[in-house]
């Protein structure tokens, strides 16, 4: 006897326009219903595995959350008189760099009638050496408070820390703790194609791929590993799958925030059965 071999190919989006079901609100989790058809593996299949051979991911996933780290008080001359005042602002969700979140600051104050020339009250600096943030304060009596739902933590600070300049201007404060733009280390996608999946150090957590962040923020990743895993899904075997369930996470295994685009991955099941 020998062997033949079967393969199943699925592409697979979480795009409801077709036919993505019982998408989550964040756009993490999905499900895609096959119908009376369904995903078949006969009962005489050996060697069932699952390989994910494509994937595409956009690199959007925001570190500064609407209500959660996106509000910032900074003390310091009004553009009209000098007049010292406070600014309770807030930067719109996104995915940002210490540039970016530097100008979307920057901007804000602008708009709430905060001193810009010849300096702006504060500015957003890159210790490259430590990897910590320097907050510049550019103005005599002027302060910086990370209250609550403040980017302290991706500053490098601490909750309720005041950085004041108090009678020198300009002045550099220095981050505590290193800063961490990147909240995010990798992708994983997982699925209950398998029992198991990819095992995770000491763990499974059906995890069929993982997905390096690759792209520069606003990017589409598209990873197409030389050489996939392949994972062993004897649990296949004489099994009809009406359905499947596919989620995205981080790392850490946390569903992550897709900021409202669609995530995708090409999926081969294979198998082989004895021939006469």
């Amino acid at each position: 006897m020998s062997l033949l071999n079967h393969e199943i190919p699925l592409l697979i989006t979480s795009d409801t326009t077709q036919g993505a079901t019982n998408k989550n609100a964040d756009g993490s989790y999905f499900e895609v219903n096959f119908g009376q058809d369904g995903i078949k593996v006969p009962n005489n299949a050996i060697n069932v595995t699952v390989a994910v051979e494509e994937s595409t991911i956009w690199w959007s996933v925001p570190n500064i959350i609407a209500g959660v780290n996106n509000n910032l008080r900074v003390i310091g001359p009004r553009a009209s008189d000098d007049a010292k005042t406070t600014y309770n602002i807030t930067v719109d969700q996104g995915l940002y760099d210490l540039s970016g979140l530097n100008t979307a600051i920057l901007r804000q104050l602008e708009n709430a009638g905060a001193k810009t020339s010849p300096d702006p009250i504060i500015t957003l600096l890159s210790d490259d050496a430590t990897q910590k943030v320097i907050i510049r304060l550019n103005y005599v009596d002027s302060s910086v408070v990370f209250v609550p739902n403040s980017p302290y933590e991706i500053l490098g600070w601490n909750l309720n820390d005041t950085l004041i300049t108090g009678g020198t201007a300009p002045i550099n404060r220095i981050a505590p703790s290193t800063a961490s733009f990147n909240t995010i280390n990798l992708f994983l996608i997982h699925s209950d194609l398998s029992n198991k999946g990819i095992r995770y150090n000491n763990d499974y957590k059906q995890i069929i791929t993982q997905v390096l962040i690759d792209v520069a923020p606003g990017s589409q990743i598209v990873a197409t590993p030389f050489n996939p895993p392949k994972i062993d899904c004897p649990e296949l075997i004489g099994q009809n799958k009406k359905s499947l369930k596919f989620w995205l996470t981080d790392d850490k295994n946390n569903l992550v925030n897709t900021n409202g685009e669609n995530w995708s991955c090409r999926i081969v099941i294979k198998y082989q059965t004895f021939i006469k």
